[in-house]
């Protein structure tokens, strides 16, 4: 993941695919974070971001969107 991709949370892809809501975020900086996390979001329901581990999350790309 590099800063500016769009991603949600890998689990939710099944939900996405049916239409259903998911979280949508923008990764707005990559690192070393506590807590095994690696990558900062911008989620589209916060006003702050939060550190997230990219293990847990999956990009929006072409697969979700078509």
């Amino acid at each position: 993941m590099k800063v500016g991709d769009l991603v949600t949370y890998w689990y939710q892809r099944p939900r996405w695919r049916t239409g259903e809501s998911v979280h949508v975020g923008l990764v707005i900086e990559t690192g070393k974070f506590s807590g095994n996390r690696d990558v900062k979001v911008l989620w589209t329901d916060q006003t702050e971001p939060e550190t997230e581990a990219s293990q847990h999350l999956s990009l929006v790309d072409k697969s979700l969107t078509t």
